[in-house]
């Protein structure tokens, strides 16, 4: 497949971490096509069989990609997806496009708060041999089924099926993001990149655009209006800090730690009621963040 002419990037990352908003933001770019979660179906299937080691061709999903991004290189220098539904796709699409990847981290606390109130892991998970893939019940909705990543194996399915929602849902943000850290250390170090949404300010957003190859146009005061209307935010409030239970938080502290001390996150439940900032240190660079977690990168 020839590669297209121009320039193919994609942001990923668990969900709820601020995909709309970026997507939002370089839509006024007029260099960039910017779209946000499409071809969904396709991109859950794909990383259902890539999460669980399913032998799959890529070659559906990426033909669909082939089709939206050349529309979107006719007339745009760059195509841009914002996308967690393609977090365990980098490796093709990398191969296919010469991508660049940006991994949008959130704080772990505000991204569980807001998958638990949209109902996220309340339902049983009907999987009797963890040695094979699920299957998908016929009432499940297959964008939910095969987009959330669950254990593999009997010992960690089991471990995880015992644990409250929020236990549940600090596994995934570690899962998720770990996963996205281990294909972008397979990368060139010039094709990625990590940044965590509460240091995404002005100034980051000049170097977005330098790594992604254009000028930005957008400026500082319609940069800050658009990051205070906060886009996504949606009518489901998120499940305040103060409501959690304390078994639920002593799980979701225990499976962030790794990852959010990694990002330089605070994590601790009381210390962030306490009104600690949750942005503790700053941020590592990328080879950092893969040292301390124990990820071999590519040089």
């Amino acid at each position: 497949m020839t590669r297209p002419d121009g320039i193919v990037a994609f942001c990923v990352g668990t969900g709820r971490c601020g995909t709309t908003f970026i997507t939002e933001l370089l839509g006024l770019e007029p260099d960039v096509a910017a779209s946000h979660e499409r071809l969904r179906l396709a991109a859950c299937y794909h990383m259902f069989c890539k999460w669980h080691g399913i032998p799959s061709d890529a070659e559906g999903f990426l033909a669909d990609r082939d089709l939206v991004v050349a529309n979107d290189l006719t007339a745009r220098r760059i195509s841009f997806e914002a996308s967690a539904l393609l977090s365990h796709s980098v490796a093709e699409l990398y191969e296919r496009f010469d991508a660049r990847f940006l991994l949008l981290v959130r704080r772990p606390d505000e991204c569980v708060a807001s998958f638990a109130v949209r109902g996220w892991f309340l339902e049983p998970i009907a999987w009797r041999d963890r040695s094979k893939p699920p299957t998908i019940p016929d009432a499940a909705n297959p964008r939910h089924f095969f987009g959330r990543n669950l254990p593999r194996g009997d010992e960690a399915f089991e471990r995880w099926s015992r644990l409250t929602q929020l236990g549940k849902l600090g596994w995934f943000w570690a899962a998720r993001n770990r996963a996205i850290l281990e294909q972008l250390a397979a990368l060139p170090p010039a094709r990625r990149r990590w940044l965590r949404l509460e240091d995404f300010d002005y100034t980051r957003y000049l170097a977005l655009g330098e790594f992604l190859g254009y000028r930005p146009t957008v400026d500082a005061e319609r940069y800050a209006q658009l990051a205070e209307s906060r886009p996504n935010t949606g009518p489901n409030i998120p499940l305040a800090l103060d409501a959690w239970p304390e078994q639920g938080i002593r799980e979701f502290e225990a499976e962030v730690a790794p990852l959010a001390e990694a990002f330089g996150y605070e994590y601790r439940i009381a210390a962030l009621r306490a009104g600690a900032n949750p942005v503790a240190a700053p941020a590592r660079g990328f080879h950092d963040v893969l040292a301390v977690l124990g990820i071999t990168p590519r040089e």
